[in-house]
């Protein structure tokens, strides 16, 4: 099974959701938040496509994990591979430096190649999350978070917070952006929470970016994490770990 076969039955029960109702009461207007609202709308997320597509240029290492987690998040069962992915002229040279493996995965998180990061963001975000929208703009709350440090680097973080009293009608409870001095989105965290007759859904994705060789970002770490919770069985709770590292140019 490929890598973004398993992807999507990781992420099985993770639809396109899109709170649709009707536009809320104006609320009193807050300068600070509303320029909040209008930098997130202003930035887009198909950079983060683009750093996956990239990396294919070059020549890198990558380390994927897939484990299945209990009711407090501890893993149970989980499998490790370690590759070294190298563009050629007939493809991609890829191999395998290292496999490690705990438990026993479920037959809801199968580990097979071949295998490359891929990016997880589109499972949990439509193409025009609902917090961009103008029309659901007040359906959540804006700020600026206090700056932090990573990698030796300073970021801003933007942040669209979902109002408690709109948590039936919109998916994504929080996004929040890791801005550059240049308002470049080098990292991104989204919770998304869904509910239906069926099953309920918990997905938290979380994704770091980093300079390439010629300077264009690309991918260093993605974190997703979903629990689905079916009526009348136990939650599945599976976490998907992918790191790239020691990237360099193909001669």
């Amino acid at each position: 099974m490929r890598l973004p076969h398993l992807v999507a039955v990781l992420f099985v029960a993770v639809l396109f959701v899109i709170g649709c109702g009707d536009s809320a009461p104006p609320a009193e207007s807050d300068p600070a938040a509303d320029e909040v609202f209008e930098l997130m709308s202003s930035l887009s997320l198909d950079g983060i496509n683009e750093a996956y597509d990239h990396l294919d240029g070059f020549a890198y290492t990558t380390q994927i994990v897939v484990e299945e987690l209990d009711a407090n998040g501890e893993p149970t069962a989980s499998a490790s591979h370690v590759v070294r992915r190298i563009p050629t002229t007939d493809g991609v040279e890829e191999t395998l430096l290292d496999a490690d493996s705990s438990g026993s995965l479920s037959s809801a998180a199968p580990f097979e190649g071949p295998l490359r990061p891929v990016n997880p963001l589109s499972n949990v975000l439509p193409d025009e999350p609902a917090y961009v929208r103008m029309r659901t703009r007040d359906r959540y709350a804006y700020e600026m978070l206090q700056d932090t440090t990573v990698n030796d680097q300073r970021l801003h973080v933007a942040q669209a917070t979902l109002h408690r009293e709109s948590a039936g009608e919109q998916p994504i409870r929080y996004a929040r952006y890791y801005l550059d001095d240049a308002n470049v989105i080098v990292g991104v965290e989204v919770l998304r929470l869904t509910t239906s007759a069926l099953f309920d859904e918990s997905s938290r994705v979380i994704i770091w970016l980093q300079p390439g060789p010629d300077g264009a970002l690309l991918p260093k770490r993605a974190k997703s994490e979903t629990t689905i919770h079916t009526p009348g069985s136990d939650p599945t709770r599976l976490r998907l770990t992918q790191t790239v590292r020691d990237i360099s140019a193909v001669e």
